[in-house]
């Protein structure tokens, strides 16, 4: 008896030894106004990868749009569109009803139906590990949520509305505050 409770103190001690401390991940608000300018180079600057630069002309006040993706902590490619403005009020007043459009499980996504359909097939996904049969097939929004982040809109990825959240957090917090 005393050999199994010392093999279970001995587990004990291992393990907790052995186990990393969690780390603390800070989630941002949806809209953070932090009074700075962003460009698309702070991104560049913190390993933001871009894939395709969107035609913004028919896309009210925006300076640009980029589809790309970038390595969180883990070293998992997520992707990302990323919209820059002039200003944070500008993001919040010509940018959000743009973007609320795209997301989520009623998202537009068909050309015929959206407000601005650049880029709009990368806006899709139909490849979901949760779906089997023909509901596998279904297109789906590949954003689930945004953040405004200084004067830039982050459409972020996720498995739900909280991961999705964290990782537009973890994207805007590479880029300094």
């Amino acid at each position: 008896m005393k050999k199994i409770f010392s093999i279970i103190i001995l587990l004990f001690l291992v393990y907790g030894c052995g186990a990393k401390a969690e780390e603390i991940k800070i989630t941002l608000d949806k809209f953070t106004d932090n009074g700075k300018t962003y460009s698309i180079d702070n991104f560049l600057d913190s390993d933001f990868k871009i894939n395709k630069e969107y035609d913004v002309s028919e896309l009210e006040s925006a300076d640009g749009v980029w589809f790309g993706f970038w390595k969180n902590d883990a070293d998992k490619a997520l992707d990302f569109e990323i919209r820059i403005y002039p200003t944070h009020q500008l993001a919040v007043d010509k940018g959000i009803s743009y973007v609320d459009e795209v997301i989520g499980e009623d998202a537009i996504l068909k050309k015929s139906l959206s407000s601005w359909n650049e880029g709009i097939q990368d806006r899709r996904t139909r490849s979901d590990k949760s779906y089997k049969g023909s509901s596998a097939n279904t297109v789906r929004a590949k954003y689930l949520d945004y953040i405004v982040y200084g004067n830039t809109i982050i459409l972020c990825t996720g498995l739900d509305l909280t991961y999705a959240r964290q990782n537009c957090s973890d994207l805007a917090l590479s880029i300094g505050n």
